[in-house]
């Protein structure tokens, strides 16, 4: 599987310090708390084949245009603003920033993601996946043939769309960046650039890890939100694909996750993830998360999401207007919240949303995803 060898890359990738992204917080715990020892990992026999043939019991949706269609009622100033905040961020993005992008920028469907895990619980997860010890967490969400892959992908939405990308529009303006590796530009030259499937792929990594793993999961939700702001940084694509991504993969895992067949292999997949870190950081793993250095520190992370939720957009209208919380959307936070009922937690995503009028925002059928602050959700009490 490419997983496992793109697993280096993203290794190497958490060490860039990314114009001040990567900045490792401090150990919270007393030094004589973070003496572990770690033991076996567990073995897992991954998935049957039966439960590969049959990773959902539902029926997928026919497309998400009605989710995204938002995008075809914006004006022609918000469009010009896309284009010139796309060209902004491609231009003035640092080398560092930039060599970040680019290795996202391969390592679609691939454990990148995971780098967010933190200072001790990455190198875990990264060795385990070397070892071959995360058969059901790899088959589940990484690779070509990841079982969630069939409901993440954009092709229909991008062609209904059909929205050339930034370098495309302004090959003049846009800055080409690249490391060797095959052009990343003609790659996608064509394709259309709404909405973003890298965005899309990587927030919906990052909902599903952050169920698994909800102790770290607001640096998991802003390292989505730094996966798609990483394919502005390239300049193959606007801030509102990428918005338009994350609203794709709201809506998509709010779908499997109720999904009984997605979720019963979600959950084999939770606790073989668990199990394994846990024997490998050698503690528990609330009390590994307290020892060790983070992504980002859990306020910067809050930060991070929100400001890549809007850009320098600016909300019109009557921005107070309640939210219609999209039906099945409590499921991205529930890991969070175990002990809240389906009801509160609608409640608690109406009282976390983002003010109402900023582009992409709708309401009726299918509206709601845009407004959704996922991370301070998570966080909210």
């Amino acid at each position: 599987m490419k997983v496992i060898g793109n697993s280096l890359k993203a290794v190497a990738a958490a060490m860039i310090v990314a114009g001040g992204l990567l900045v490792p917080g401090q150990a919270l715990a007393a030094p004589s708390a973070c003496a572990f020892a770690p033991t076996s990992a567990p073995t897992s026999a991954g998935y049957s084949a039966s439960q590969k043939a049959s990773p959902f019991a539902t029926k997928a949706p026919a497309d998400h245009i009605g989710v995204l269609d938002g995008f075809s009622q914006i004006s022609d100033v918000v469009r010009q603003q896309n284009l010139a905040n796309a060209v902004a961020i491609n231009v003035t993005s640092a080398p560092t920033v930039a060599q970040y992008a680019v290795n996202d920028n391969y390592d679609i469907e691939g454990p990148a993601i995971f780098n967010a895990l933190g200072s001790k619980l990455s190198p875990a997860f990264y060795a385990a996946l070397r070892a071959g010890q995360l058969p059901k967490t790899a088959a589940l969400l990484l690779g070509e043939d990841a079982l969630v892959g069939e409901r993440v992908g954009t092709a229909k939405e991008k062609k209904y769309f059909h929205n050339l990308r930034p370098f495309e529009v302004a090959p003049q303006l846009i800055r080409h960046y690249g490391d060797g590796r095959a052009d990343l530009y003609e790659a996608v030259r064509g394709t259309g650039s709404y909405p973003s499937g890298h965005t899309t792929w990587g927030f919906t990594q990052a909902f599903l890890i952050a169920s698994m793993l909800p102790e770290v999961g607001p640096q998991l939700l802003a390292r989505g939100a730094e996966y798609g702001y990483h394919r502005v940084v390239l300049g193959v694509h606007y801030p509102l694909d990428v918005i338009g991504g994350r609203m794709q993969a709201e809506s998509t895992v709010a779908q499997v996750l109720s999904d009984p067949n997605f979720a019963g292999l979600l959950g084999e997949a939770k606790t073989e993830l668990r199990a394994v870190l846990t024997a490998r950081t050698g503690a528990p793993l609330a009390r590994v998360v307290a020892c060790q250095s983070p992504y980002q520190s859990t306020g910067d992370a809050l930060k991070t999401y929100r400001e890549r939720a809007t850009y320098s957009f600016v909300a019109q209208g009557n921005t107070s207007r309640a939210l219609t919380v999209p039906a099945g959307a409590e499921n991205l936070i529930r890991a969070a919240h175990p002990n809240l009922s389906t009801t509160q937690l609608r409640q608690l995503l109406a009282r976390t949303a983002l003010p109402a009028g900023y582009p992409l925002d709708k309401t009726g059928r299918d509206g709601g995803w845009q407004r959704l602050d996922i991370a301070k959700a998570w966080l909210a009490r």
